[in-house]
């Protein structure tokens, strides 16, 4: 924090609540007009479509992390970030910090499953996570839909052990049941199956594959033992014992001569319906062994620096970043499309960091603080890369003094969108959703309306202004990650659409006059954090309610 002089005090007192912008002195005292916000003006549509045609391209393969997508991703922005003389402020002097990953495969040849005597094949009869260790003779016990909600008065488990047994479940929520019911943690009000069964020392666990599971069985076998399953550092999985999705073949031996049939069950009959839980016949037992491969690898963040033209100032930063990556691609996905481009996903909040990057580093005047760029990696896959960026942060992370984020601004409604149920509640032209300029700092979300509405004046839609909403966008992307270290964000979105995390969220459908309007407000903003004498005070504690 800066020393407040008498002097400086007065200047915050006369200018609170108004863009701290300022024009240049000549002679006498610098008169205030409208305010001028830098080089904003330079932030065109046409530049935003230019980047995104190649951010949202087949050639990057949807960017998933990681992926040869994303590294050109990577390539292309650190690229153009050179080219306008923005520091490095990566990993040893480059643009690039590392994020470790761990990539895991099933070994098809060598990961089994028997039952009864019988042998069932990975990837024809069952699938699995790539947890856990062998599993000899164990005992099977069927638990319903396996979930526990105390406070909803659901116990699939009541009456059963299931100490070192296989639970099979159906892999669905109770009725009436939704992912908004279950509150807090894992382990204190409720419990999911898989959870429950380790907790209480089961061996493994069997899903009833679900309708999504039969369509898209193959391309789930090719992630598990071809393409592998990726997670962050070295944390441990939550659920370690096996979670096996089985085929309808296997599931029919199972139950043969029990008391209901798989195929009552996966009809959901009044068996399933009543949670009615019970011990499958003792001779059917099931050995099973998981094998698997390990490997270290790495994706990046993307990071570059403005430094500031104050001598104290610049020590302090307005971080602006977006993710980068998307979901990739799926060989095995219906119809002639396998390439989940994410132009909105957020090939738009990419291609505007990197716009409000050039306006600031091309700009005739400096900002006064430095401005922090930063494309994560990750974000799809668990807001990775901003974890990883909080938690090892390149510069002093109390010398962030807000964190800007951009995820998704690029869809915004058209005509006939309104009468679409999932297009309906995309922001009107001149409207953007923002979550969290009031949450943690009183003068961030005044500043931010200030600069707002002297310059163009959009709509701040706040429907999902609210940790508690339904939706939790508030932990849903990577200024969460900030936040938690008590930096004060505002994150910048148009919501959630037919397209989302679909093949069709392409370039065509993007609205680049109204994703401009949002980029210059972005820049404005930043501008103006830039240059306030005081950075904002954190008056409210962060509420970490979500699930």
């Amino acid at each position: 924090m800066l020393r407040r002089s008498i002097a400086l005090f007065l200047v915050v007192f006369m200018l609170a609540g108004t863009p701290a912008v300022y024009a240049q002195k000549s002679g006498k005292a610098a008169k205030q007009s409208t305010p001028s916000f830098g080089n904003v003006e330079s932030i065109t549509a046409k530049q935003l479509k230019e980047w995104l045609t190649f951010i949202a391209s087949d050639e990057l393969e949807g960017r998933d992390t990681p992926s040869r997508g994303l590294d050109i991703a990577a390539m292309y922005i650190a690229q153009h970030l050179a080219g306008w003389g923005i520091k490095p402020a990566g990993d040893n002097g480059s643009y690039f910090q590392k994020v470790p990953l761990t990539l895991d495969k099933v070994v098809a040849r060598d990961t089994r499953l028997d039952l009864g005597g019988q042998s069932y094949e990975y990837g024809k009869d069952f699938l699995t996570s790539i947890t856990g260790a062998a599993i000899n003779d164990a005992q099977v016990v069927f638990a319903g839909y396996g979930w526990v909600i105390k406070s909803k008065n659901i116990n699939a488990f009541e009456g059963i052990d299931v100490k070192d047994k296989i639970v099979v479940v159906v892999n669905s929520l109770p009725k009436g049941i939704t992912f908004n019911d279950l509150k807090g943690p894992p382990g204190a009000d409720w419990m999911s199956p898989a959870f429950y069964a380790q907790t209480n020392g089961a061996k493994a666990v069997i899903n009833f594959p679900t309708f999504n599971n039969l369509i898209n069985w193959e391309g789930s076998r090719w992630n598990q033992s071809e393409k592998g399953s990726v997670s962050y550092g070295n944390q441990p999985p939550l659920i370690k014992i096996p979670t096996i999705t089985a085929s309808p073949r296997l599931l029919s031996t199972l139950f043969f001569g029990e008391k209901a049939t798989a195929t009552a069950i996966f009809n959901k009959t009044q068996a399933l319906a009543d949670h009615t839980a019970f011990d499958l016949k003792p001779e059917k037992k099931i050995s099973a062994k998981v094998a698997t491969k390990t490997e270290v690898i790495h994706t990046q963040n993307v990071v570059g620096i403005l430094e500031g033209s104050d001598p104290v100032l610049k020590n302090e930063y307005v971080a602006i970043g977006a993710h980068y990556d998307h979901i990739g691609m799926n060989p095995f996905a219906p119809g002639p499309d396998k390439i989940s481009n994410g132009a909105d996903d957020d090939g738009s909040g990419t291609v505007a960091v990197m716009s409000i990057a050039e306006a600031f580093a091309k700009g005739t005047q400096k900002p006064k603080r430095s401005i922090l760029f930063i494309w994560h990696a990750g974000e799809e896959k668990g807001l990775w890369g901003s974890e990883h960026f909080a938690n090892n942060p390149t510069v002093p992370i109390t010398s962030i003094i807000t964190q800007l984020n951009i995820d998704m601004i690029g869809r915004y409604q058209n005509p006939g969108d309104e009468n679409h149920p999932q297009n309906k509640d995309l922001p009107k032209q001149n409207e953007v959703f923002t979550i969290g300029s009031r949450m943690m700092s009183t003068e961030l979300g005044e500043w931010s309306d200030a600069v707002n509405k002297s310059f163009l004046n959009l709509t701040f839609n706040l429907k999902y202004d609210d940790p508690n909403h339904p939706e939790q966008f508030f932990y849903r992307s990577d200024h969460y990650n900030y936040a938690r270290k008590g930096i004060p964000i505002i994150f910048y979105m148009d919501g959630s659409h037919a397209d989302y995390h679909q093949v069709s969220d392409s370039i065509e459908k993007i609205n680049f006059e109204s994703m401009e309007k949002v980029t210059k407000t972005i820049f404005a903003t930043g501008w103006d954090l830039a240059n306030r004498p005081v950075r904002p005070k954190v008056d409210k504690p962060l509420k970490e309610t979500g699930n």
